[in-house]
């Protein structure tokens, strides 16, 4: 992602629109035009990168894994800018976003006063946690005009990678090696625990974890700063923000204007605290200068982020496992839910708002597995998979030494996968259903009175018991749309009622039988009508009826059917789950041991481990892919395609963008904003908003998806249509022009040059 060559303060003096202007139409800016090509075009056909540039690497790994690659390639950073940790290197710029104990995205710091460039989707939920019906930052946009209009953003930290090394040889050389695979385990974790605590020692600003690596055949020592003050400076209207909404927020070509700024606070003395109106903004070891001349097809890039998770390292036992049974119930489930959700939000304004983060994150895991399990069985990942255990097995016999370490280790990943695949959809579709229909809750609250009656000794209940199960059902009906849960459950028991023959719930057998498609869609609905009109779930006056009854009335009293129906589920939830977790004791030492015999067949293939949270860098290039015959998205889109896209559907694009058509200004550089650019280099959920670097270690762009045809790429990594969707920095800036009425922000992204020194 490397970038024109213009000097950001010399070119300062002028007005912004203008510095975008002297950017884009730049002779370097849009350059690479082929013999072959039409000269008007700015992006002409381009032989493709051939270069397979898998791998999320470490930051040990950096120097002997990636740096090579990186300097053949025009890098001009030493490894020791990159990562050194007694140094103010590119790892102090990177942060991850977390809310609460969850990963929501990376960022990096662009200034010396602590600004932060991340992606729009990581901060969704603090956009609408902070959104009324009166601000609506969500559909308005905000901009804070002063640091002391920034928003506080409850629950958000910002965790900066200090250090991360191996602390592999430190915790097996106290191990013994005659201890069974369990104590093995135990000791583990208690000698991690002690590693933990000799680092962190009186520290309170540090966090320190050592996760297990290469399915706990190696393990790392990651430190962390933390910022627990973080604020909201600017996001623009979701219509840009977030444009064609989260169900398409996977495909190309997108225009997404996907960015949003925040700034990390701490107390006056540098400690990380809390907000506090005495706060001040965090001045970090390093932050990464801008480079507004944007890149070109076939330049070189480079990533920082932390990726969430993948599963490349997993048999092809794991893999059939989440094909049949893992992923068509996430599926079934998440369409269920966001149904459900949908329909509240299109009763009600206010509920549109609450639930917003919950339907995006909902949208976009729906359409992930959706795509993955497509691709799974499109390009046959499972047998592929297979066809390399088979070479294994053969690498396996050819020494005796070999034979007797790793010949039972296929066998008993088969044997562990297949008592998992006995109740294994069950317990996911039960806990699906349970955890996420709050009706189970008021169920819940009725399925403990009746545990606590059914002891005969129990003569009497305490009024102010009764009293506050009452209160709670209330609360609980006054909080939820109950259309929308019976919505959701009628899907969800559905997909109870069509699990494989023996795994079918004997109460819903006794309900439905062996009815499918349209007929047990309509029982099903049937049934649920009922219970709203009888069950004491759905009415508070029959419940508190119930609860006046005296306790032997009460006892004698034929079960609700709705209660009935959660005990099942309850009863199921249990007795899949004790079938399922005795897989895990075959499981994980098999695993460990597969992963340890196939790093040693693949020889210098796959020496990168899965992604689980931690700091990655990445390699790549600007350019298109073939997603299948006769079809070929290029590396780019522009914000002429997305005015394009604005006359063609109607959109709710703000109207100050669209029309830019036909002004001068807009007509000046036509066609040459790019919006969106894509890139080989290796991504997955969680390196969203983390910076695109060129050759210079400058941030030209910021990563915010995958395309479409490479989900499965999470589980088997296909390098012809492995492709990064980012944001350019010359879209992200020419937004800003749009939204953004004073220069506080713009000046504080472009007048500086050098790393802050802090």
């Amino acid at each position: 992602m490397s970038v024109c060559r213009l000097s950001c303060c010399r070119l300062l003096v002028v007005t912004f629109g203008m510095f975008l202007l002297a950017a884009c139409s730049s002779s370097e800016s849009l350059k690479e035009t082929p013999a072959h090509s039409n000269s008007n075009d700015p992006y002409p056909v381009f032989p493709e990168d051939s270069t397979n540039h898998e791998g999320m690497w470490l930051l040990p790994q950096i120097q002997e894994k990636a740096y090579p690659m990186m300097k053949t390639n025009g890098f001009t950073l030493s490894p020791n800018e990159i990562y050194h940790p007694d140094s103010t290197s590119l790892n102090r710029a990177v942060v991850r976003i977390n809310n609460g104990d969850q990963l929501t995205g990376s960022g990096s710091f662009v200034s010396p006063e602590g600004l932060i460039l991340t992606n729009y989707n990581a901060v969704y939920s603090a956009i609408t946690s902070t959104s009324t019906n009166d601000k609506n930052y969500l559909k308005e946009g905000f901009y804070a005009d002063s640091m002391p209009s920034e928003i506080p953003l409850k629950n958000y930290r910002l965790y900066i990678t200090v250090e991360q090394k191996e602390v592999t040889e430190q915790i097996k050389n106290r191990l013994a090696d005659s201890l069974t695979y369990r104590k093995r385990k135990q000791q583990t974790q208690q000698i991690k625990k002690e590693l933990i605590a000799e680092r962190k020692g009186d520290h309170k600003n540090l966090a320190v974890t050592i996760n297990d690596f290469w399915s706990g055949n190696r393990y790392f020592m990651s430190v962390y700063r933390i910022i627990q003050d973080v604020r909201l400076v600017h996001v623009p209207p979701s219509a840009i923000g977030n444009i064609g909404g989260h169900l398409h927020n996977w495909e190309w070509p997108r225009h997404s204007g996907d960015y949003a700024f925040l700034r990390a606070y701490v107390a006056p003395n540098g400690n990380s605290r809390s907000y506090s109106p005495s706060n001040v903004p965090f001045n970090p070891a390093r932050h990464i200068n801008i480079e507004a001349g944007g890149i070109n097809r076939g330049d070189f890039t480079t990533t920082l982020g932390f990726p969430g998770q993948t599963s490349r390292h997993k048999s092809s036992y794991a893999l059939e496992f989440y094909r049949d049974q893992q992923m068509p119930i996430i599926i079934d489930s998440y369409k269920a839910i966001l149904d459900g959700l949908q329909y509240a939000a299109e009763q009600d304004s206010q509920a549109a708002l609450d639930n917003a983060a919950q339907r995006a994150s909902i949208a976009h895991t729906l359409t992930y597995y959706k795509n993955a399990l497509k691709q799974f069985k499109q390009h046959d990942i499972v047998e592929k998979t297979r066809r390399t255990e088979t070479k294994f097995e053969e690498w396996v016999k050819q020494d005796s030494m070999r034979n007797i370490r790793y010949r039972r280790v296929l066998p008993q990943l088969d044997q562990a996968y297949n008592i998992a695949g006995q109740t294994g959809d069950l317990l996911y579709a039960t806990i699906y259903t349970l955890n996420n229909n709050r009706l189970f809750e008021i169920a819940d609250l009725y399925h403990s009175y009746r545990q606590v009656i059914a002891d005969s000794s129990q003569q009497d209940i305490r009024q102010a018991y009764k009293d506050s199960l009452l209160k709670q059902h209330k609360q609980l009906l006054s909080d939820i749309n109950i259309e929308a849960q019976q919505i959701m459950l009628s899907q969800m028991l559905q997909m109870l009622s069509t699990l494989p023959e023996g795994k079918v719930m004997f109460y819903l057998l006794d309900l439905f039988g062996d009815t499918q498609g349209d007929s047990l869609k309509h029982q099903i609905d049937q049934y649920l009508d009922r219970q709203e009109r009888e069950s004491i779930v759905y009415n508070l006056d029959s419940a508190k009826e119930f609860m006046n009854l005296p306790i032997d009335s009460t006892r004698a009293k034929p079960v609700d059917d709705f209660i009935e129906l959660y005990r099942s589920l309850i009863e199921n939830y249990q007795f899949s789950r004790k079938n399922y977790v005795q897989h895990i004791p075959y499981r994980n030492p098999a695993q460990e041991l597969y992963v340890e015999g196939m790093r040693q067949f693949r020889s210098d293939t796959m020496q990168y481990a899965d992604a689980n949270g931690t700091l990655r860098l990445t390699t790549g290039t600007v350019t298109g892919y073939q997603p299948k015959d006769g079809v070929y998205h290029l590396p780019f889109t522009t914000l002429d395609g997305l005015l394009t896209r604005i006359e063609d559907s109607n959109s709710d694009i703000p109207s100050t963008l669209a029309s830019q058509r036909d002004s001068t200004h807009y007509a000046t550089f036509h066609n040459q904003v790019p919006a969106n650019f894509l890139t080989s280099n290796d991504i997955t959920g969680g390196n969203t908003g983390g910076p695109v670097l060129n050759n210079r270690g400058k941030l030209v762009g910021i990563t915010f998806n995958s395309n479409l045809q490479a989900v499965s790429s999470d589980y088997y990594y296909d390098p012809s249509i492995k492709r990064a969707v980012n944001v350019d920095i010359r879209y992200i800036l020419f937004l800003m022009q749009q939204y953004v009425n004073d220069n506080r922000l713009k000046q504080e992204l472009l007048d500086h040059k050098t790393p802050s020194k802090n």
